[in-house]
């Protein structure tokens, strides 16, 4: 793949991710509704969509295994927001859900071309020092807070609960990994998932702060003591 059509497609990504985060709008009152069924096959897909993530080889190669970590945490992100959206009832939590599928869908076609066309460096050139253990192991930590999300039966909920320490772990990925990366375009695109996620973090606590029963609530009073400081 040519480096231009990787920068076309990087600027589309950028634009549809500034439309997406910018349309994130006030959340209004959802209907009751119940579908304990739902909510376990979205959590059940997302974990199924990001299995590649655990299998990963680190290669010293900062630029190589961000983007490489990052793209089945994406698709995980993307099967999760599919699989939920029928049953979502909350217009704000619908609308952020397709955001979420429109703007990682362009950045999963941005690293899949970046990782077609990436020369891999040359050993010596390699950084096993870098922080890619410590990117995978913070993922993973959060990745695990997931899964010990109480499942409500609200689809809304469930979904808004789960999609934060997603949404985390994503940011920790980008944070560890971003002294070590070499190439400029990664660091624009690390710096472009740090700004949209954590602007959908802050939408979820607060939607999650509004209409969550007490376990999400106390789950996201300690996410945002982690995220205060952005």
């Amino acid at each position: 793949m040519k480096k231009s059509s990787i920068a076309v497609l990087f600027s589309a990504f950028l634009s549809t991710t500034a439309f997406a985060t910018n349309t994130v709008a006030d959340h209004s009152q959802h209907m009751p509704t119940t579908n304990l069924a739902a909510s376990k096959t979205m959590m059940d897909d997302s974990m199924a969509a990001m299995s590649g993530m655990h299998s990963l080889k680190l290669t010293g190669d900062p630029d190589l295994d961000f983007i490489a970590g990052m793209l089945p945490h994406h698709e995980g992100a993307i099967v999760m927001s599919e699989s939920i959206l029928p049953t979502l009832t909350d217009p704000a939590v619908y609308q952020l859900a397709l955001d979420i599928i429109t703007s990682q869908k362009a950045e999963v076609a941005y690293m899949k071309q970046w990782l077609a066309s990436h020369k891999e460096l040359p050993v010596a050139q390699r950084d096993m020092m870098a922080n890619s253990k410590e990117m995978m192991t913070k993922s993973m930590k959060i990745m695990h807070n997931m899964m010990e999300v109480k499942l409500t039966g609200n689809p809304n909920i469930d979904f808004m609960a789960g999609m934060l320490p997603h949404h985390e772990a994503a940011v920790e990925m980008a944070e560890v990994i971003m002294p070590y990366l070499k190439d400029q375009s990664t660091k624009t695109f690390a710096k472009a998932i740090i700004k949209a996620q954590l602007k959908e973090i802050t939408f979820m606590k607060t939607w999650l702060t509004a209409h969550a029963p007490a376990t999400q609530k106390t789950t996201a009073t300690k996410s945002m003591m982690g995220h205060d400081h952005h």
